[in-house]
């Protein structure tokens, strides 16, 4: 609109404001129909327009918003001293920000302020109301955002895509928004990256690789997707990849065909800063769409990129960070050399605390000749005795195998139990609470510690199903397992892609004896075997 001089004092600022917080309204709030009615108002009470500023797209309840930060400038240089909306909620839906600005900012500066559909104009005394409609315009935005979430939930919980735009690798349905299909141009990038981490590649190296490669990162190929990236200034560096970028495609369970949803949120329907969601509480549904990824592949590249990966105290690399671990406290097994001396592993928790754990120490070179040789007579075994070796590793695994998830069952029971229990111990609480004969804040306390406990006890029994499920599928694992060792009858020495490939975990138990008398258990666990070696 033409900002032409007038006579007239009143020189006019018609805001308006549209967003997804105005649920069911949209239509009658839609962005033309503010307009019409602001500039009939205006014409009608012979006002002076001296610019329209329109948001659309924006909540009510931030007050950070481009036009209307681009018209309190305007007021600020006095160039407007009417504002004009359709009704209060334009302005805002944020009841704090909204008094303040009518009530105190737009005094200072001489603004009035008009809101037609609510009938308030501060040039009159008789704005009581306003107060009231504010608090119900917060009021109704919170509900609104509240149905928001919950729609959105819904949706995530029946497996359904809530993101804003597909994840790398995929595309949006266009038939069906809800779901994801395979995006042939990326998908084979995705693949490449789980490759090079399979073969051992860190996350900066196969950043470095995808830039020589002048791959686009996944935003620089939205935009180009779009038709945007040439002028868009914000990719100077459009193929300029990072360990964090590669890293966060890794981890992502979605290239198993699982939607992942709900790992971050807004921090309340006022607060629209994004914050992370703890993992626990994400919303995983499986088995939603086309996988790019096998189960096997993303297994292992966890155990690569869940581990730093850059040179130790010792100065030489250690191809089993994260595998070696103590059988009683659980804790991975420190890697040092002390003293100078040949690298070793030993039990961090007794290295803080010599009282709650012992040593478990064992030297790397023991470590390395003991795995290697483990793996040798396997793969000796299998050419030299054939069908027999392998029918026994069959048996061997099976029996191993229903003697874990007996056990496993046995303390499920009892975990069953125990949740039962507790809440049966709540039903009781909450009824002496209600008759008098504990008082409100032995209640809390009470209801607080046996709610700890749940919370502990329900964890425990998720943990099992998972670890029942690992052994059932381990139980069925022994041809996957020679399958997989026969791939390195060649290799004549360890390296970090075999053995992440081949074992699931190594426990160090103490050594007994001194001297020629010592002897140290070493407990293998195969990726695919319900029976450790």
């Amino acid at each position: 609109m033409l900002k032409q001089q007038a006579n007239n004092k009143e020189k006019v600022a018609l805001y308006s404001r549209l967003s997804r917080d105005d649920g069911l309204d949209k239509e009658s709030n839609s962005i033309a129909n503010q307009r019409e009615m602001l500039k009939r108002y205006a014409k009608e009470n012979k006002f002076y327009v001296y610019d329209e500023y329109i948001d659309d797209g924006f909540s009510g309840t931030t007050f950070n918003r481009p036009a209307l930060n681009r018209m309190f400038e305007d007021i600020e240089a006095g160039k407007v001293n009417v504002v004009l909306v359709k009704d209060m909620s334009r302005l805002g839906r944020n009841n704090a920000l909204f008094m303040y600005y009518v009530e105190e900012v737009f005094p200072d500066l001489d603004v009035r302020f008009i809101a037609i559909n609510d009938m308030v104009d501060t040039a009159q005394d008789d704005n009581e109301i306003m107060p009231f409609k504010s608090v119900l315009n917060e009021y109704y935005a919170r509900d609104i955002s509240k149905k928001i979430r919950s729609s959105i939930r819904t949706t995530a919980l029946t497996g359904g895509f809530t993101g804003a735009f597909a994840p790398y690798g995929y595309l949006v349905d266009p038939e069906n928004k809800k779901k994801l299909i395979v995006d042939p141009e990326t998908a084979p990038i995705v693949k490449r990256i789980f490759e090079l981490s399979q073969q051992g590649t860190s996350t900066h190296q196969i950043a470095r690789i995808l830039c020589k490669d002048g791959i686009l990162v996944p935003r620089a190929y939205r935009a180009k997707k779009k038709g945007i990236l040439e002028q868009s200034k914000g990719f100077t560096f459009p193929t300029d990849w990072v360990g964090k970028n590669v890293k966060m495609i890794l981890e992502n369970q979605v290239y198993l065909g699982h939607m992942v949803s709900h790992k971050s949120q807004t921090k309340s329907f006022k607060n629209k800063k994004i914050v992370p969601v703890p993992k626990e509480d994400w919303i995983v549904v499986e088995n939603t769409h086309e996988a790019i990824i096998d189960k096997e592949t993303f297994e292992i590249v966890q155990k690569f990129i869940s581990v730093k990966k850059q040179p130790n105290k010792t100065g030489k690399p250690n191809i089993f960070v994260g595998l070696v671990k103590c059988p009683d406290c659980g804790r991975n097994l420190a890697y040092s050399n002390p003293n100078g001396n040949e690298p070793r592993f030993r039990c961090r928790t007794y290295a803080r605390n010599t009282e709650l754990c012992t040593t478990h120490a064992i030297s790397y070179k023991a470590l390395y000749e003991i795995v290697q040789n483990d793996i040798k007579n396997h793969v000796n075994s299998m050419e030299e005795l054939g069908d027999h070796f392998i029918k026994e590793m069959r048996e061997l695994s099976e029996t191993s195998g229903s003697q874990k998830i007996h056990q496993f069952n046995q303390e499920l029971v009892s975990l069953e139990k125990r949740i039962d229990e507790i809440d049966s111990i709540f039903t009781k609480l909450i009824e002496q609470n209600a008759l008098g004969k504990i008082t409100d804040e032995r209640f809390s306390k009470m209801s607080m510690n046996y709610e700890t406990e749940q919370a502990e006890v329900v964890q425990s029994y998720r943990e099992l199903k998972s670890k029942i499920k690992s052994e059932e599928e381990k139980v069925q694992g022994t041809d996957r397992f020679l399958e997989t060792i026969s791939k390195y009858k060649d290799v004549t020495e360890l390296n970090r892609s075999m053995l992440c490939e081949l074992i699931d975990s190594i426990y160090v138990y103490q050594a007994e004896g001194i001297g020629k008398e010592r002897t140290q258990k070493v407990e293998i666990n195969y990726r695919f075997l319900a029976v450790s070696h």
